[in-house]
């Protein structure tokens, strides 16, 4: 069970302290929040929906990433767009060693089937093939995606290649992939291709098809399963980005250098799943509060938020709404700023949102009349002076 409490501060307005409580029920028994024990040398479980660590262990340690560097590969090519653009391969691409599509010199796929290549079955090749199409050269594509990295936040990562091959300098954490794995999962397309199995690819210089098939085995046995990418590599070890949908709630785990990356995946996933919800606490439109307006045809105008706001919180646990009214006089403007709400929660940075108001208020017409009555007094006094 969750509980919440919203309080209106008063903030030198001499505002009494409203307080509101209401309760949610869960069928989820009491439990502990001591994460899982897990094989890997690092992991993470992210919410996907808020960005919330629901569980971390050594997630900010720079480790190798191996091959699942190509979801950073996939998510710049695919906000390029230009998914039907024809590539042909040229011999530096088909000649990459490691994991491949087998992809030969003079062929011709569209970009959207290099993706499915790259991402289902995790091709070097195809990687190579898509950086030298959008950015001319590998060195160029891959300048782009340390600029994307820190564009995401993802402070902690360089990458040296588009596809995960161990090199010097080639370097992330579970934290900054688990970020660039939730962007990359924003984009439908790249949602749909990291959740097919099987897959038709066309080649089109020989109009050949052949089927490919998707290495994540989570896919195949975890019901709940809806990517993202493997990735292997002696230096790495054996590292998957999972993802997995449950009841609406949506879930990212990281698995870096692991002994059982599948059995620590469902672990860890299960886990949040059990032990956390996701909370939509304000919806746009939904009246928040009431604020006092001074001098307004009504004492009190109501107040709401202009996007959801959503939250991961413990099950059990309890969070707070504090809302930090502006003071305002009539006239009030539709929509116009009116303060600031927080949901507060143990253990977690509050989320802030602006609030607007929901409808515009007038000034009181004894006011006006007020005004006028001190206006015709303050000619007549200069009239007399002059007099």
């Amino acid at each position: 069970m969750w509980k919440t409490a919203v309080t209106l501060l008063a903030v030198g307005m001499g505002l009494p302290t409203v307080h509101y409580s209401g309760v949610h029920r869960t069928l989820k028994p009491i439990i502990s929040q001591q994460g899982p024990n897990m094989t890997s040398r690092a992991a993470i479980l992210m919410d996907e929906r808020t960005a919330a660590i629901l569980y971390e262990k050594d997630a900010f340690r720079q480790l190798d990433p191996a091959s699942v560097t190509k979801m950073m590969t996939a998510l710049l090519v695919i906000e390029h767009g230009h998914l039907s653009t024809m590539v042909t391969i040229s011999r530096s691409a088909a000649q990459v060693p490691g994991s491949s599509l087998h992809i030969a010199p003079g062929q011709k796929y569209t970009v959207r089937d290099l993706l499915y290549g790259l991402l289902m079955r995790s091709g070097n090749d195809a990687s190579v093939a898509l950086a030298q199409a959008e950015a001319g050269s590998v060195r160029k594509f891959v300048a782009e995606m340390n600029s994307k990295a820190q564009e995401l936040g993802a402070f902690n990562t360089q990458f040296e290649n588009p596809n995960g091959l161990t090199k010097p300098g080639h370097f992330s954490t579970a934290y900054d992939l688990a970020l660039i794995a939730r962007k990359a999962m924003s984009l439908p397309p790249f949602r749909q291709m990291v959740g097919t199995k099987e897959y038709d690819i066309l080649e089109h210089r020989d109009h050949r098809h052949r089927s490919v098939h998707n290495t994540n085995q989570l896919l195949y046995t975890f019901p709940y399963a809806t990517g993202i990418k493997t990735g292997t590599t002696d230096a790495a070890g054996k590292c998957l980005v999972a993802s997995a949908s449950r009841n609406g709630q949506d879930l990212i785990a990281v698995i870096l250098n692991s002994h059982d990356r599948y059995h620590d995946a469902k672990k860890l996933l299960n886990w949040g799943f059990e032990h956390w919800s996701t909370v939509e606490v304000l919806q746009p439109g939904q009246t928040v509060a009431r604020i006092p307006v001074i001098h307004g045809k009504n004492s009190l105008v109501p107040v709401t938020v202009s996007r959801p706001m959503w939250l991961s919180i413990p099950n059990q646990e309890t969070y707070d709404l504090l809302i930090r009214p502006l003071r305002l006089t009539a006239p009030v403007r539709c929509r116009q700023p009116a303060g600031f709400v927080s949901v507060v929660t143990p253990g977690q940075a509050p989320e802030v949102e602006l609030l607007r108001t929901k409808r515009a208020d007038g000034v009181r017409k004894d006011r006006f009349s007020w005004n006028w009555f001190k206006r015709v007094l303050s000619a007549i006094n200069r009239f007399t002076v002059r007099q």
